[in-house]
């Protein structure tokens, strides 16, 4: 045969698929290739460095072979991957705990964390003699809050904090604070209001809602809604 045609056609055209031969074929084809020049050229043209095959084929070796990555680098990239995702988590998660807070400013309910009353005491000889009334209450609101104190007595009523016509102590949320009394009278019964900070009505505008809840509402009823400045339910605390 010519130099330009395969010397045995049987193992020739195995050529087309050269790169995947193993053991036996694969020597085969290349004692084959030492003898037959067509076979070679074939060779040269399809898989050699200008064959038509070889960019190729150097592509699929690329894809199929596994590479190592960082795990820095592979978290890299999912976060890069995952950032619009993880934004409108945050989003909404904020969305909803902007709506639990309007909602509960909205509600009024200031919560008490913590209450408790000092009172003076004086030592006589042997003996301590403490006060009947308290000196003042100890509170921490869970919010920031405004708050009134008033005292029951025999039948009467009167604003203890703020005097006259001062303004309400103000209260940081979750700090404890202390309200001072000014002297009571013994026996008295004494009414704690919170109000959120930002709750509107003047102190006169509280006052009439205060007097008028309690003529019509029993010493340990709960708050009512109806009356209060803005709509605000406050939280009432009575002692003792």
């Amino acid at each position: 045969m010519g130099a330009n045609r395969c010397i045995d056609l049987s193992i020739g055209q195995k050529s087309l698929s050269y790169d995947l031969l193993d053991g036996e074929e694969k020597r085969l084809m290349d004692a084959h290739l030492e003898q037959c020049t067509a076979c070679r050229d074939f060779l040269a043209q399809a898989y050699g460095r200008e064959g038509a095959l070889d960019d190729l084929n150097a592509r699929a070796r690329q894809l199929m072979r596994r590479q190592r990555v960082q795990a820095s680098w592979w978290i890299a990239q999912r976060l890069q991957d995952l950032w619009l995702p993880f934004l409108l988590i945050l989003l909404v998660f904020g969305a909803v705990l902007v709506f639990l807070l309007m909602r509960g400013g909205d509600g009024g309910a200031v919560r008490v964390l913590h209450f408790a009353v000092p009172r003076g005491a004086s030592l006589e000889t042997s003996t301590m003699r403490v006060d009947p009334g308290p000196n003042g209450f100890i509170l921490r609101p869970d919010r920031d809050a405004r708050v009134y104190v008033y005292e029951v007595h025999a039948g009467t009523m009167r604003r203890l904090v703020p005097g006259g016509e001062q303004a309400p102590p103000e209260l940081s949320g979750w700090r404890t604070s202390e309200i001072e009394l000014p002297p009571t009278e013994a026996g008295s019964r004494y009414v704690i209001l919170l109000v959120p900070a930002t709750a509107p009505g003047t102190l006169d505008d509280w006052d009439a809602a205060v007097f008028a809840d309690l003529a019509g509402n029993a010493p340990d009823a709960p708050p009512g809604d109806r009356g209060w400045p803005g709509g605000i339910r406050p939280t009432k605390r009575w002692y003792p």
